[in-house]
Order: structure tokens, then C-alpha cells, then sequence
């Protein structure tokens, strides 16, 4: 393989192809079966989807446009924010049950949607467009750590940063490092989270920010402002769980093992093994959901109860620099160093997620739709590889030609508002 030749595949391939067998391969083996936990302990280490996903979600739409709403707006659509976290995790629910159920992946999933079909479903092709539109985000992804890296270090440009993290991420990926890593960045995106939101429900109210349980309930009230509008429509589809999300969860689902656990229907026992997997599925969701739900109001009232009433819309150049208020007119000016540096850590493992989804989703739906052609694992892990490449170089493209970090986040959010109807 060409991959070999060039040095990118480190010895930990075999290992890699070992995790993609479970994750790509539509046959349930019997010798794959594992029991499902009992007790809470047990359950309780069984979980993790949610929390690579983690990764992604406390990001761009928590960090960015969730912020820039409540800085724009107030209090004004908190109910929103709400509705937005909590709608979405049922969707989520349903595709990890036909996951475990069956032992399908995405694109077989969606290629027996009926409707027209070109080498695979339509459903199929809206998956890789999906990732396009996210690739949208992404570009304002890719700007925003290097605004956060050029805050934390103070030398060199942001564009300068942004190239160097990016080609860090996508070499820890090819070599298989990042799930070493995992652990380190699960810790720093939950402990910047339990910050934000001490910040946010406790913090506060020592500040000449605080606010009241009538600023509250005013968010509570169903309205809809015309103003922010547009950035309201963003924040829904990327708050909690956005479209991509919820796509890319099936191949941390699959992946953990859950399927192949259960293993093949019919071999005696499979449905209490099945109901088993999706009780711990259902608490991995559950607690995922209660974080990202905090995380995710947390954010809007620090923009709501800081940056709404200093007057300042978070854009531009100055974008992290403007978001930083959030922690320095609360615990002063030392925590600005601080919030760069959690600021970035959520960015770039926004980054590195989103980058192995995108590269799993297009590089498996052009496979379905036999654009790609593969006769082994082996293949299918190149193709993968090839699109890790092409998916963080169209962001730069994207971000070198449209340098508007939040901007390009708020269109990206829209995108991806408009696929959850299909979801």
C-alpha cells in the first residue's frame, strides 16, 4: 500500500485494522460475544461514545456560537438552548438501538433508504454532502485554535498556529496516537467544562454581572427575537448534538464494540444480550446529554450575563480574544491565559474528531457508492486516510479564502440545521 511506502503507517496498523474490523465489518462473529454489565460500577465502565464525542460537541457551537447568540440577543432564548440539547438525544437513542440490533454501519444503513440511487441511496450521497457542509464549520474551527494558540504563546500569526496544530492533529491520527491521547483531552475539555460552568451558575453572582431568577425565567419564555435570528438557527443545529453528530455516532457506537457484543440474532440468548447493550448505551446517552446540556447553558449565560452587557459581539481577528471576557471579568485578569489554553485544548479536539468522522463517512460512502473500490480492510483504511488529508486542507482552503472564523462557524451551523429533518 501506498501508505506503507511513505512511512505513515506506524507499527500500530495491525492494531488499527483489528478496531476497524469490528467497526466496519457487517458480519456479527459468535466468538465476539461479551455478557453486558451489571451494576453501576460495571455499566459505568462500559460507557465512552459519548465521551469521544465529547470532544466534539463542548466546541465550536458550546465555545463560538452558543456564546455569540447570548452576547447578541441576552437571556432572550435560553428555552432554546434547552429544546436544542434535549431534542436531538431521542434521534440519538433510535440509531444506537438499530445499530446494536442489527450490526450495521452508517452508509448501510442508509443505503436501504428507497428513493433514487446512483451506485448507493441518495441517502448515501446527503451523508457526504453532510460532511461537506461541516467542513464549513470546520474551516472556522481551524481559524479559531490558531487565534487561541497565537493568544497562549504571543508570537507568530494565527494562520501561522492554526497550520502547525492542524498538521499535528492529522499526524496523530495517521499514527494511531490520538486514542492514547484521548484520555488527556476527555480530562482537559471536562475540567474547562466544570470551570465554565462554576463560572457561569456560581462565579457570577459575586461579579457586577450577576444575575437574577427573573434574567432566567425571561429566557424561558418561547420568544423569538428577529434579531439573531440567523445565529439562533446556527446555534440549534450545532448545540448538544448537531447532524454530524448524530451521524458520526454510529461509528463510535459500532466501534466500541456494542454490536459485535451482542452478536449475530438468532445464537441463543441474543435479545437479553441486546437489551443489555442498549441499557448501557442509554446511560452512556443520558449522562452525555446531562454534561453537554449544562455545558451548553453555561456558555449562553456567560455570554448573556458578560459579553450582552460589556456590548461586545464576539468576530473577527479579535474572536478568542473578545470570548476570553467570559473568564477574565469574572476571576480577573490572570485567567486569560487560562481560558486560551482551555479554549484551545476544545478546539482542536473539536478538530481531531471531526476530522476522523469526516474522513470515515466520505471515505465509506464513496466505498458504498463503489466510487472507491476495496477488496480488503487494508484498502478501506487507506481510502480513510486519503480523505484525512483532503477534508483539513479544504478547510484551510476555506478559511484562507473566507478568514472569518465565527462567521464561517454561524454558516456552518445553518448547513447543518437544515439535514436534521432528514436525520
Amino acid at each position: 500500500m501506498i501508505w506503507e511506502m511513505i512511512g505513515l503507517v506506524s507499527d500500530k496498523t495491525e492494531k488499527i485494522l483489528k478496531d476497524l474490523e469490528i467497526e466496519y465489518s457487517p458480519e456479527l462473529k459468535v466468538e465476539n460475544i461479551k455478557e453486558p454489565p451489571h451494576g453501576l460500577w460495571a455499566t459505568l465502565r462500559s460507557m465512552g461514545p459519548t465521551f469521544v464525542l465529547a470532544g466534539a460537541i463542548v466546541g465550536s457551537g458550546e465555545l463560538i456560537a452558543t456564546t455569540l447568540l447570548g452576547a447578541r440577543i441576552g437571556y432572550v432564548m435560553l428555552w432554546m438552548i434547552i429544546l436544542s440539547c434535549l431534542a436531538k438525544v431521542m434521534i440519538q437513542e433510535a440509531i444506537g438501538r438499530y445499530i446494536i440490533a442489527t450490526g450495521k454501519g452508517l452508509e448501510e444503513i442508509l443505503d436501504e433508504i428507497p428513493g433514487p440511487r446512483l451506485g448507493a441511496s441518495w441517502a448515501v450521497w446527503w451523508s457526504i454532502l453532510l460532511m461537506v457542509s461541516l467542513l464549513v464549520t470546520m474551516a472556522g474551527i481551524f481559524g479559531s485554535q490558531g487565534l487561541a494558540m497565537k493568544g497562549l504563546i504571543g508570537v507568530g500569526s494565527p494562520n501561522f498556529w492554526g497550520i502547525v496544530v492542524g498538521i499535528v492533529g492529522i499526524a496523530l491520527l495517521f499514527r494511531g496516537i490520538y486514542a492514547d491521547i484521548e484520555r488527556v483531552m476527555v480530562t482537559l475539555v471536562v475540567a474547562f467544562s466544570i470551570i465554565t460552568t462554576f463560572l457561569a451558575f456560581i462565579g457570577l453572582q459575586f461579579t457586577p454581572y450577576a444575575y437574577s431568577i427573573s434574567d432566567i425565567a425571561s429566557g424561558l419564555q418561547f420568544k423569538l427575537p428577529a434579531a439573531g435570528m440567523a445565529v439562533a438557527i446556527s446555534v440549534f443545529g450545532m448545540t448538544g448534538l448537531s447532524a454530524n453528530e448524530l451521524v458520526q455516532y454510529t461509528y463510535w457506537a459500532k466501534g466500541k464494540g456494542y454490536a459485535a457484543w451482542t452478536g449475530p440474532k438468532g445464537t441463543s440468548g441474543w435479545e437479553e444480550r441486546a437489551k443489555g447493550w442498549i441499557r448501557v448505551m442509554r446511560l452512556d446517552l443520558i449522562v452525555g446529554c446531562v454534561v453537554y446540556t449544562l455545558v451548553t447553558i453555561a456558555f449562553y449565560v456567560l455570554g448573556a450575563a458578560v459579553l450582552h452587557r460589556m456590548g461586545i459581539t464576539p468576530g473577527g481577528m479579535k474572536l478568542v480574544e473578545d470570548l476570553a471576557n467570559m473568564y477574565t471579568q469574572t476571576l480577573g485578569g490572570w485567567a486569560k491565559i487560562l481560558f486560551m489554553f482551555a479554549a484551545f485544548v476544545v478546539l482542536w479536539s473539536t478538530y481531531l474528531v471531526n476530522s476522523a468522522g469526516i474522513s470515515r463517512v466520505v471515505g465509506d460512502g464513496f466505498i458504498r457508492a463503489k466510487i472507491c473500490k476495496v477488496s480488503n480492510l487494508g484498502q478501506v483504511l487507506s481510502w480513510r486516510r486519503f480523505f484525512l488529508i483532503v477534508g483539513p486542507l479544504l478547510m484551510f482552503l476555506l478559511y484562507y479564502v473566507f478568514p472569518s472564523p465565527a462567521g464561517l462557524v454561524v454558516l456552518g451551523g445553518m448547513l447543518l440545521s437544515i439535514s436534521l429533518p432528514i436525520i
